[in-house]
């Protein structure tokens, strides 16, 4: 590779990596073309970013950075995966994409400025997504009105239950 190119790429990864939320580093070795493709299709439906990367530069991008914590763990044919906005969004792709593709391999994962092992990804992808949250918040704040409304409501239908009754009692009476 020129030199000039790997200057673009370092360049790219400083740039890519620089406001990153969550990122995973894995290895591609064994695996197949399609299964690649696969993993990519998985990750783009999520805006996920999936690069193959050489190990000497994504190390020089990353120095100086929280992480450069991940510098051992770029060895053989690795790739990441990374979004600037979503924590635990690779980390659930990528163990989904494992228990698919058991020779898939996790080596480490990045969240919150601290390094993961492949325990640490695992236990985050258990973690609901933002969207998840969202929607969980949402079941919450909407729950509270449609309680309070059953509350409010059911005085006034016992009310028409004894009337009802009443009535009912009446006209047996008068037959």
């Amino acid at each position: 590779m020129l030199r000039s190119k790997k200057e673009a790429e370092v360049a790219f990864l400083k740039d890519a990596l620089n406001d990153v939320a969550s990122l995973v580093v894995t290895s591609v070795k064994g695996l197949t073309v399609t299964e690649v493709e696969d993993l990519r299709g998985r990750l783009r439906e999520q805006n996920i970013h999936y690069k193959v990367v050489k190990n000497t530069l994504v190390k020089k991008a990353t120095e100086g950075t929280d992480l450069e914590s991940l510098a051992d763990d770029f060895k053989t044919e690795s790739a990441i995966a990374w979004s600037e906005d979503d924590m635990v969004g690779p980390a659930k792709v990528i163990m989904n994409f494992k228990k698919d593709c058991g020779k898939f391999e996790v080596r480490a994962g990045f969240c919150s400025g601290e390094r993961l092992d492949e325990a640490g990804v695992k236990s985050l992808s258990s973690m609901p997504s933002l969207d998840e949250l969202r929607a969980q918040l949402l079941g919450t704040i909407q729950a509270v009105p449609a309680k309070l409304l059953a509350q409010i409501e059911a005085p006034a239908s016992q009310i028409v239950g004894v009337l009802q009754a009443k009535k009912d009692k009446d006209e047996k009476e008068a037959a």
